[in-house]
């Protein structure tokens, strides 16, 4: 009933669209100053910055890993399908390497490392910030691979209402509401998201899969998603220089897990429920303005089942059980003296993991890491604007506890404690009037994670003797701005050593272990508006890696495995109002699933095709009507080993502000 109603009201909403003046809506956009300890400004930074708006992705059947797929040198490898497992790469790294930040809350778990990218919906986010290289001074806590900057909306339009309704292929739905308003002093905003998807898609039965039970063509089986959000904020201006804030986001997400076999009889899912709160307090008129400050206090609880019982996927039977906890305090002033900025910055989290499968222990697991990140950094940019420079330096200590529950019924505990020091340059400069040359150096750190370190019931063995990843990075960029678009190309390299990877014994339980590596390679992106109605835009990652750890011969001199070393993409897009029509396609190629490079993927194309209709009504209101047809050559790739992607899918959206 939910499905056949969504679908009537997505027709009645595109059959009513009549005339009416093309004016723009009443909108009040309110604009503060600046508040250089809590925003991050990207025009600050001496490296590329790819920056993603809201208009990039809204009214989208999309997460954020569907939308960061696009950007320079960012790669997204997912398990098939909408909401499902996707892992991020940027030049060549693991998504473990990869800090992914919201509002200054650092997201990555300490568990794992990473962060899945299909589990965050983009209901709340105003806009998106990717550095590749020489993250921004006001962040204590910096990704070795790149930093991912999420920035939740604000106190941005006065008095709004907007709704979102959304269906599409194999059975996915999407709905939304937002509301926001506000007076003089005191604004909110609240939003509500569902998207859901059965993910079954058809797939050729080709050997790889070997199921015999199904025929020439099969179904996804136990690939559907259903994910429900809710956010808010609540702010006052407690005076022109100073403001307060709380934010609480909540979401529900329940995913089947599927096998590479695709068994009938496969019921194996993931429950995940997420919490994260903060308070926030800013203050901009210290010292007449020369001082800025800004002070976050976060919570978070990610509670999580992974529910195995019938054994089909993985290497048994299990039903586990986690609770991660996180507390922090990031405290950051920042010091404006002239064309100098002087940044400090604190960030202390606690986490709490709690871990028991039932089928093999009763015992839990207990695991605890109290992190204390710090950073200082300087600023510098001539009156003209054409000398800019950045250098900061980090520390990050950290100690560890832990309670492992062995097969027995005895515990073993252990404890460790960590200390290290990163640091980082830039410097831009721009030549020319109209080209800005950029050069950034860092050594960054990244401290193994707690699964790397004490390892996780049957799936991997702990390495207590692990050494933190240490990487040493250069870039060099070349950017022009002009009228009729932009064009960059910047090189990069990247030293790892020692590098963190995974190895696997027989029976398939992994264990992490230490070697070297080297990345390095070019990227390219661009635009060029030909007309006021026509643009065309693009951008290409061409990059080598080489395992150089000749501890063993087999992966010696081979590919790092689980990243594309070619990728392209390029597009159009025409402008005719009310219709906008865009089309891209996009070619991944040369990857290897193994350290050994004995196991190629086929290459990933994909061509993709989005239509919008707008309408601007008399009463001011606004309409927008999209239809997003992806994959439009039904294209046969895999972005893990033997896990297929969906083939040719279509999505209609409508939104419409009140």
């Amino acid at each position: 009933m939910y499905r056949k109603t969504l679908c009537v009201m997505l027709v009645l909403c595109t059959t009513s669209v009549t005339h009416a003046e093309d004016e723009l809506p009443f909108i009040v956009v309110e604009s503060s100053r600046i508040n250089n300890a809590a925003d991050i400004d990207p025009s600050q930074s001496t490296g590329p910055v790819r920056i993603v708006d809201r208009n990039d992705f809204d009214n989208r059947t999309a997460n954020l890993a569907d939308v960061l797929g696009s950007q320079t040198g960012v790669q997204i490898r997912q398990g098939g399908g909408l909401g499902s497992s996707s892992a991020i790469s940027i030049r060549g790294s693991t998504s473990r390497q990869v800090q992914v930040i919201l509002d200054g809350m650092v997201l990555n778990d300490p568990v794992t490392g990473g962060v899945d990218l299909g589990k965050l919906s983009l209901n709340d986010i105003q806009r998106i910030q990717v550095y590749p290289s020489g993250a921004p001074a006001q962040l204590a806590q910096t990704g070795i691979g790149g930093t991912v900057v999420l920035e939740t909306l604000g106190k941005d339009l006065e008095d709004t209402t907007r709704i979102n309704l959304g269906a599409g292929s194999f059975d996915t739905f999407q709905t939304g509401l937002y509301r926001s308003g506000s007076t003089d002093d005191v604004y909110y905003w609240l939003s509500l998201d569902r998207q859901s998807s059965d993910n079954d898609f058809e797939y050729p039965n080709a050997l790889d899969w070997f199921n015999p039970n199904d025929g020439s063509t099969t179904t996804r089986r136990n690939a559907e998603f259903e994910q429900d959000s809710f956010s808010a904020k609540l702010g006052r201006e407690l005076s022109e220089t100073s403001q307060v804030d709380a934010l609480i986001q909540y979401s529900h997400h329940e995913q089947g897990i599927p096998t590479i076999q695709n068994w009938r009889d496969n019921n194996a899912s993931l429950d995940n429920e997420t919490l994260r709160l903060q308070l926030h307090y800013r203050e901009q008129g210290w010292l007449d303005g020369a001082v800025h400050s800004s002070h976050r206090l976060v919570a978070g609880d990610i509670s999580e089942r992974y529910d195995n019982r019938t054994g089909r996927v993985g290497l048994g039977s299990s039903d586990v059980s986690t609770d991660t906890r996180q507390l922090g305090l990031i405290n950051t002033v920042s010091v404006l003296l002239a064309n100098h900025t002087l940044t400090t910055s604190v960030d202390v989290s606690h986490f709490d993991f709690k871990q028991i499968n039932t089928l093999n222990t009763t015992s839990p697991d207990n695991r605890d890491r109290l992190q204390i990140a710090s950073a200082l950094s300087h600023q510098w940019r001539t009156n003209d604007g054409r000398w800019q420079t950045q250098a900061a330096l980090r520390h990050y200590i950290t100690r560890d506890d832990s309670n492992l529950a062995q097969g027995d019924g005895n515990v073993t505990s252990t404890t460790a404690n960590s200390d290290y020091t990163g640091w980082q340059l830039g410097l831009s400069h721009i030549v020319l009037d109209n080209w800005t040359l950029s050069g950034n150096v860092a050594r960054s750190i990244r401290i193994p994670t707690l699964q790397e370190l004490y390892g996780q019931q049957g799936l991997f063995v702990g390495n207590d003797e692990l050494n933190p990843e240490e990487s040493l990075d250069y870039d060099l960029s070349l950017r022009t701005d002009r009228g009729w678009g932009h064009a960059e190309v910047t090189g990069y390299f990247r030293t790892l050593d020692p590098a963190v990877v995974a190895t696997y014994d027989a029976r398939g339980v992994g264990r992490y272990v230490n070697l070297e590596a080297e990345i390095y390679g070019v990227e390219l992106d661009g635009s060029i508006r030909i007309a006021d109605w026509w643009s065309v835009f693009g951008n290409a990652t061409f990059q080598e890696s080489e395992n150089t750890d000749d501890s063993n011969r087999v992966r010696y001199q081979k590919q790092l495995p689980g990243i594309y070393h070619e990728s392209w993409l390029i597009g159009s897009q025409w402008h005719l109002r009310p219709f906008t029509f865009e089309l891209t396609y996009q070619r991944d190629d040369k990857l290897y699933y193994d350290s050994a490079n004995i196991l190629p993927a086929d290459p990933r194309k994909t061509l993709n095709a989005v239509l919008r209709w707008v309408r601007i009504w008399q009463n001011r209101s606004q309409s927008e009507l999209a239809l997003e047809v992806r994959n439009l050559s039904d294209e046969l790739y895999q972005d893990y080993n033997r896990f297929p992607g969906p083939g040719r899918s279509w999505f209609v959206n409508l939104k419409h502000t009140f």
